[in-house]
């Protein structure tokens, strides 16, 4: 698996972080069909209180509902994106207004 891109999806204890099932295959279905990346096509769950955060250089983090990271959640969140980490965010509704969305951005 060695220089492979993989996907990881974040799990957090709030909300409802696996809402949308589709997203991961839809994405890496395009990374194999459209460059030239070596792929690992099995979706990565990693809760954002674990250091495993800190061993993906992409993460996804998805919801509609209210977002409140817990203290290790936050911290290493607030970490992995310092330390250049790169975090996908998806309302999976469109609304930008939304809960999610909102409360996310405050827990940035």
């Amino acid at each position: 698996m060695d220089n492979e891109f993989f996907f990881t999806r974040l799990q957090y204890e709030s909300g409802d972080w696996d809402v949308d099932q589709r997203m991961p295959s839809n994405l890496l279905n395009s990374l194999v069909e459209y460059t030239t990346l070596k792929v690992d096509t099995q979706e990565k769950i990693i809760t954002l209180s674990s250091d495993d955060i800190f061993k993906s250089p992409f993460c996804y983090i998805s919801g509609h509902k209210l977002v409140q990271f817990t203290k290790k959640e936050r911290e290493n969140f607030e970490k992995y994106v310092r330390n250049g980490g790169f975090v996908f965010a998806d309302d999976c509704n469109h609304d930008i207004d939304g809960l999610f969305a909102k409360s996310f951005e405050r827990q940035m």
